[in-house]
Parts: structure tokens; C-alpha cells; sequence
């Protein structure tokens, strides 16, 4: 079954596999330059691989769950504004409370199981616990309401123009090697108490 936006489009779930791919990927160089701005380095962000998978599926909830900013779809229909204005701002309050959510459950579900603090936030004005601040949260909702109203569509139909077997292949078996990558990486962290830490330079 195909994750429909309207009675009148599909996404292909290939070309799901190729933007949750994209946005891990994404997702690693964000990290990485906000280390080179804080820490002034970049590592392997505790995988193997150059993708963060946490991204990619991230942005499948955010439109599973609320679909595009101007859809006035998933939990933004219950808003029942025909307001564009407010239905930006809703979007953009409801991705923030996603964030917050998810972050702290996976900061603490990290710590509970490997008794490693995933990331710390202690530092970072409002935040709520260690794992997660209105500020961050703030800042990466609106740059998802950004790239879902402007981009999102675009690289889909984009992706919806390639039908050749190498690229639905490659795209499992990348997505495949993500979730294989996830679930080593995590449980490496688990079996030795510790940052998976592969590499790391200093710039």
C-alpha cells in the first residue's frame, strides 16, 4: 500500500526509502557541522555508516502524522482553520512538540539501556531535561516546515521519474544497510557502556 498526500497522489515507497536515505544522510552533515561550531570536530556520530537513520524516519512521522503544512491533514485538520497563516503556525507548534517527544524518548530509552548520555542539552537555553530545548526544537521545526512545504514534494515527484530495477535495488538494499547499521550501532553502545566512537577529526 502506497502513503498517499491526497486521493490523487501517491508516493511510491521506493522513493520513501530514497528520501528517508537522503535525509539521514542530511542528517549526519547537520550534526557534524554543529560538532565543528560547538566542538570544533566531526566524528562518525556513532554509526558506521555516514547516515543517521533517527532523520530520515523522522521526517515519515512528520508526515504521517501531520502531513504538508497546507494539506490541512492528520492531526492539523483538527485545527479547522482555513487560516494558511495558522496552519503554518500550528504546524510548526506540533513538529516542535514531535521533537521534543521523540528526543526525550530516545535520549532516555539510550540511557536506560547502555547508561550512555546520548547527547546534553544542559547548556543549551530552555531546555527541558538534557535531551531536548524549545530552542533546538523551535529551530529544527521550522527548517522541516520549511523543506516539507518547499522541497519535500519536488525530490518525491523527482524520485517518481526513475522506474529502472537498479534503482528500487539499490534503494533496499541502502535502506537495509541503515537499518542493519541502527540496530549494530545501538548495539555496540549497549554491550560496551560507551559512544560508539569509530573516528574522529579535528579541524
Amino acid at each position: 500500500m502506497e502513503l498517499a498526500i491526497a486521493k490523487e497522489k501517491q508516493y511510491r515507497n521506493i522513493d520513501w526509502c530514497w528520501m528517508i536515505i537522503l535525509i539521514s544522510f542530511v542528517g549526519f552533515l547537520v550534526e557534524n557541522i554543529w560538532n565543528i561550531l560547538t566542538s570544533g570536530q566531526i566524528d562518525n556520530r556513532n554509526m558506521h555508516l555516514p547516515f543517521i537513520l533517527g532523520y530520515g524516519l523522522a521526517i515519515l512521522g512528520v508526515y504521517l502524522l501531520f502531513g504538508l503544512p497546507t494539506d490541512n491533514k492528520g492531526l492539523i485538520s483538527l485545527t479547522n482553520s482555513s487560516s494558511t497563516a495558522f496552519q503554518y503556525v500550528a504546524y510548526v507548534l506540533l513538529v516542535t512538540v514531535f521533537i521534543c517527544i521523540s528526543e526525550i524518548i530516545i535520549g532516555y530509552g539510550v540511557q536506560y539501556f547502555s547508561g550512555v548520555y546520548y547527547w546534553d542539552f544542559s547548556d543549551v537555553p530552555l531546555h527541558i531535561t538534557r535531551y531536548t530545548s524549545i530552542l533546538t526544537s523551535v529551530a529544527y521545526s521550522i527548517t522541516i516546515t520549511l523543506f516539507m512545504n518547499y522541497l519535500f514534494d519536488s525530490i518525491m515527484s523527482w524520485f517518481s521519474r526513475f522506474d529502472e530495477k537498479a534503482y528500487k535495488y539499490v534503494g533496499i538494499i541502502l535502506i537495509t544497510l541503515l537499518a542493519i547499521d541502527l540496530i549494530v550501532s545501538y548495539g555496540t553502545m549497549i554491550a560496551n557502556n560507551n559512544h560508539n566512537l569509530i573516528w574522529c577529526i579535528y579541524m
